[in-house]
């Protein structure tokens, strides 16, 4: 690629990560109404989301690896609704003016020099640390509750903080519906929780959801999905427990088919497809 042309390309980058990194600012500097708008919320995830993509594109992977660490913290905020406060909030800037100084960096250059970048990252791993630790004091366990019904897997993403009272009455909750649990993990103690469960066809998804409620969790979001491990390999060889991807999402610039503990993630909003035939966030590659 020719220089001019490389500088072309970047310049479109910052032209749209600047408005990306507005958005963003906006709603860091009023992060209690933000999380409390899924819409909101969302937007500022499909922002971060383009940083991201651009920046591994361009081969910026310090930006790329900034952008992709704030984007999963806004994932959790959406998944664990929590009372935002000064030190989350300050913690959360810090680490968007580390992004937004790295894109400085680039725009003064139209490229990032290594060392450069590396000095800026290892400022703020302190503070990556330190947000990561408040979080598990705000958020004790993250919990994934997979709950099979018959051709469905409903997925409901929330947090409970009682881990030991949420195990004990989990079993008798799903035993209620006539369901056993097929797994039950915890990944690093005190921050996630992985549970299996197998209930019988046609179980409603809000009897689901009130039976893991009953039991100590907060649901912050549910995803439902197509469980393809009931056909045969033969007739879907290559998307055997896979998220079926909806037509709407062909050709959208927000799927990017990314495998991601055995499941094929759609896009960043809408993982498991959107609800509606249309989807409002869609746009052309």
């Amino acid at each position: 690629m020719l220089p001019e042309q490389l500088q072309r390309i970047i310049g479109y980058f910052l032209e749209e990560a600047t408005e990306h990194l507005q958005s963003i600012q906006e709603g860091l500097q009023n992060l209690q109404n933000t999380v409390e708008s899924p819409q909101t919320l969302n937007e500022l995830i499909r922002a971060s989301h383009s940083i991201k993509g651009g920046a591994a594109m361009l081969g910026f992977s310090s930006i790329q690896r900034i952008a992709h660490r704030f984007e999963e913290y806004l994932k959790l905020l959406r998944e664990c609704p929590i009372a935002v406060d000064t030190r989350l909030q300050s913690l959360l800037l810090q680490i968007f003016d580390t992004e937004a100084t790295l894109l400085c960096k680039v725009s003064q250059s139209f490229g990032l020099n290594h060392d450069d970048a590396n000095q800026i990252l290892s400022l703020a791993e302190p503070v990556f640390d330190e947000l990561d630790a408040y979080l598990r004091v705000l958020i004790p366990t993250r919990l994934i509750v997979r709950a099979t019904t018959g051709e469905h897997i409903h997925v409901f993403c929330g947090y409970c903080n009682s881990l030991s009272g949420f195990s004990r009455s989990l079993p008798e909750q799903v035993g209620l519906l006539g369901g056993t649990i097929t797994r039950h993990q915890q990944e690093s103690p005190d921050i996630r929780l992985a549970i299996d469960i197998y209930l019988p066809p046609y179980t409603r998804i809000e009897s689901i959801r009130l039976a893991v409620e009953l039991s100590g969790a907060v649901i912050g979001i549910v995803h439902t999905q197509r469980d393809f491990s009931l056909f045969s390999s033969t007739e879907y060889p290559s998307y055997k427990n896979a998220i079926e991807r909806p037509a709407i999402c062909n050709g959208c610039r927000y799927y990017y088919g990314r495998r991601d503990g055995g499941y094929l993630l759609n896009c960043t909003i809408h993982p498991s497809g959107p609800e509606a035939e249309e989807c409002r966030d869609r746009e052309s590659e």
